[in-house]
């Protein structure tokens, strides 16, 4: 059986959730290689190619997949990136540019100190596409930015190079078409989905969001699970509003409870021991302008929370405030059960599980 090495790209911090996704999806994945806090896991899968396309398609932790062709070292000076990208020229990447199609390259460069900017990458790897082209296969292909037909993406990423196809189209996986309604601090999608793994969310769950803003971890568990209740709470009218625009785009408005409601009273909006999962993006001091209006948010929030869980219920958070709400959940009797440090937009956060062990 054909097998292909893949890049597969998403939220920098959830490198593991993405490695372990692909082996549930892909089949008989190998792991070559994770680039922690980078967002970077190489696997190679079986093929089809069409059929790991059409796969890779149904994976919610990924930006991105790329057909990896080409990859090299290098170091961060200018000539470094001119040998990585010979690579390209040894490469089967040519290949799969049949005669008459047009190609762009579209590029990347993560970490520091490199003397090349992402532009950089991006013409003299599409140089060495042409040039491989004209000198293996006798013809030139047409570079055209705007609605190529073969996208090729390639990157830096510290001291290595990859250049391939990208299998899964220009827009990133994270940017989901139900979202017509865009909350201003609007968690990813392939975050949400993260959150509800680390949180052991499972199909007859209920599972709920007390700040749910446009609503995307209840969208995100509405597809992946038939049989669980699902509550979207926020306490703005406008927002759950957004949340029914995004659900209805989603078509799943019918599997989730609305409810507009204070997630400092959660207890008592929804019942005591009623959850089984709470996934939840608060808040966050820096957006709100006032730390304090967080931190008093928070105090009375975690103890709503543990009497709103189901004994052995988990809840799962993402914040900037990660050393204040695992004291406050220590305090009301949580036990902490795992943090990790993800990239939340521009910000570096924690997603926190804690569990009712009582």
């Amino acid at each position: 059986m054909e097998k292909y090495r893949l890049l597969l790209t998403g939220n920098p911090g959830t490198e593991d959730v993405i490695a372990e996704e692909a082996m549930e999806e892909l089949g008989a994945v190998k792991v070559v290689e994770i680039r922690r806090a980078r967002g970077r896991v190489v696997v190679d899968a079986p093929g089809p190619l069409t059929l790991l396309t059409d796969r890779l398609l149904s994976m919610r932790s990924i930006h991105s997949a790329i057909l990896l062709l080409a990859e090299a070292s290098v170091g961060p000076r200018m000539n470094d990136l001119k040998e990585a990208v010979k690579s390209i020229m040894k490469s089967a990447l040519p290949d799969f540019i049949p005669a008459g199609s047009t190609f762009a390259v579209r590029a990347e460069r993560v970490g520091e100190g490199h003397e090349y900017t992402s532009m950089d990458i991006a013409r003299l790897a599409g140089d060495a596409v042409v040039r491989a082209c004209e000198e293996r296969r006798g013809f030139r292909p047409e570079v055209r930015l705007n609605s190529p037909s073969i996208i090729i993406h390639a990157s830096v990423v510290e001291d290595r190079f990859y250049a391939g196809i990208l299998l899964t189209g220009e827009r990133s996986r994270h940017r989901r078409r139900y979202r017509v309604y865009d909350h201003p601090a609007a968690l990813k999608p392939t975050l949400a989905y993260v959150m509800l793994r680390l949180a052991r969310a499972k199909d007859g769950d209920h599972i709920v969001d007390p700040m749910c803003g446009g609503g995307t971890v209840a969208l995100e568990a509405a597809y992946l699970f038939e049989d669980s209740a699902i509550t979207c709470m926020d306490k703005n009218p406008r927002h759950i509003l957004g949340a029914r625009m995004n659900a209805a785009a989603a078509r799943v408005e019918g599997r989730i409870r609305f409810i507009v409601g204070d997630a400092r009273r959660l207890h008592e909006v929804i019942g005591e021991a009623s959850a089984d999962v709470i996934v939840t993006n608060p808040p966050y001091g820096i957006r709100l302008g006032d730390p304090e209006a967080v931190r008093r948010l928070y105090r009375a929030f975690i103890p709503s929370l543990r009497l709103a869980l189901s004994p052995g219920g988990r809840a799962a958070i993402i914040t900037t405030e990660s050393d204040y709400m695992i004291e406050l959940a220590r305090k009301a009797g949580l036990k902490l059960a795992h943090v990790r440090k993800v990239r939340h937009g521009d910000l570096w956060a924690s997603i926190i599980v804690l569990e009712r062990i009582e």
